[in-house]
């Protein structure tokens, strides 16, 4: 049965596709061996503009308490916080304070998707229930566009390092 209260909008489905997206930009950027090359930025600076747009546009949904903001408000302003301080600490150089929060932050995305999938009257397994196929498809394009955007960026911006900044 389909629960018919909440509905999807274009909202909705903006906030859920750059979620989506952002898990697989962010595993991808994880998972990659070299750090700091133009891939790596490339592919971070793209995982931010997502992930600051799925933080902000949550603000807009409150289908768990219409009228009203709730728990998963906290996790969207701690995500606003953390991904400010991921990029103030990559333009200050201290990498591995900007990898703590930048995989913090890739943490608590994945902490939201289940709590989105996890209860069953939420829009994404109502969908899933609705049409398993389509959201199933939907799922792999979402996967395989975010693993080429990755495989694109490696190829056409090469691993090769920053050049040194010139003696004065």
């Amino acid at each position: 049965m389909v629960h018919t209260e909440h509905t999807w909008s274009v909202l909705v489905a903006a906030h859920a596709l750059t979620a989506s997206f952002s898990l697989v930009l962010g595993g991808a950027n994880i998972l990659r061996r070299r750090k700091g090359d133009p891939p790596h930025r490339a592919i971070g600076y793209t995982w931010v503009v997502l992930m600051y747009f799925t933080a902000l546009s949550s603000y807009l949904l409150q289908s768990i308490s219409p009228g009203n903001f709730s728990w998963i408000h906290i996790l969207s302003t701690l995500t606003l916080v953390t991904l400010t301080l991921g990029l103030w600490n990559a333009r200050r150089g201290d990498v591995r304070n900007h990898a703590g929060m930048m995989i913090g932050t890739y943490i608590g995305l994945w902490g939201a998707f289940i709590g989105v999938v996890a209860v069953p009257e939420r829009l994404v397994p109502e969908a899933f229930q609705a049409n398993w196929w389509g959201m199933s498809a939907l799922t792999a394009a979402i996967v395989g566009t975010g693993i080429a955007l990755v495989l694109l960026a490696v190829r056409l911006l090469g691993t090769r390092p920053e050049p040194a900044p010139a003696d004065v």
